[in-house]
């Protein structure tokens, strides 16, 4: 088990061996810091910080969906500043990983299932069933007020046709281990959304690898 202090709440988390996770703790608990400010806020102006030390964020007034949630890590930090979280993996042990982490930490307004980002795209606009849904309780997302998207994609990226499906959200939060894939997406949502905050997060000091993480939205 790892706990992380984010806004100063303590997070702890169970992680697998083997697994995906962010293995630099101490640049987790700031990606985790700028996810949560950049859901409440679109245009912190540079310099001016996240806010009274320990304060956290204010709650939205609509649901978040989160595709790529391994086990959790974002869905439980963000959960308290939303209404209500849905979250999607395709990894089993990551699946079950993730319910143990909202049990831990009182995560009651989020709910995890096994599909895919093309899977859910069926659900959403063509009203397929998957028996996986019914298992966790979400026979119906009509009631879901899906506004916010975050996605932490694998270095392939999300490619045209979860960039496509991203697009009809208001707000997409990209967290990205490959700046390649993300400029790709980045340049095919253009044609919807802009971005309005980015920031960098260093978790291999040393080597040429990268996290960093976008803020989009919707052009008027």
């Amino acid at each position: 088990m790892e706990t992380l202090t984010v806004d100063g709440e303590k997070f702890t988390y169970k992680q697998l061996e083997g697994g995906f996770t962010q293995p630099n703790s101490g640049t987790c608990e700031k990606m985790l810091e700028w996810a949560r400010d950049v859901s409440v806020d679109d245009a912190r102006a540079p310099g001016s910080g996240s806010g009274p030390a320990g304060a956290r964020p204010r709650r939205r007034d609509d649901d978040f969906l989160e595709l790529y949630c391994g086990n959790g890590n974002f869905t439980v930090a963000l959960a308290p500043l939303y209404l209500n979280v849905l979250a999607t993996e395709m990894s089993k042990v990551s699946v079950a990983a993730a319910v143990e982490n909202f049990e831990t930490n009182g995560t009651t307004n989020a709910k995890v299932v096994r599909l895919s980002a093309e899977e859910l795209v069926l659900v959403l606009d063509s009203g397929k069933k998957y028996e996986r849904m019914t298992n966790a309780g979400l026979d119906d997302l009509s009631a879901y007020d899906l506004r916010t998207l975050l996605v932490d994609p694998p270095r392939a990226g999300m490619g045209e046709e979860v960039s496509k499906f991203a697009s009809r959200f208001d707000r997409i939060i990209y967290i990205s281990c490959n700046p390649k894939t993300l400029a790709e997406d980045c340049r095919i949502l253009a044609e919807t959304h802009e971005i309005k905050r980015f920031a960098v997060f260093d978790q291999f000091p040393y080597t040429p690898h990268l996290e960093s993480g976008a803020l989009l939205v919707k052009r008027k």
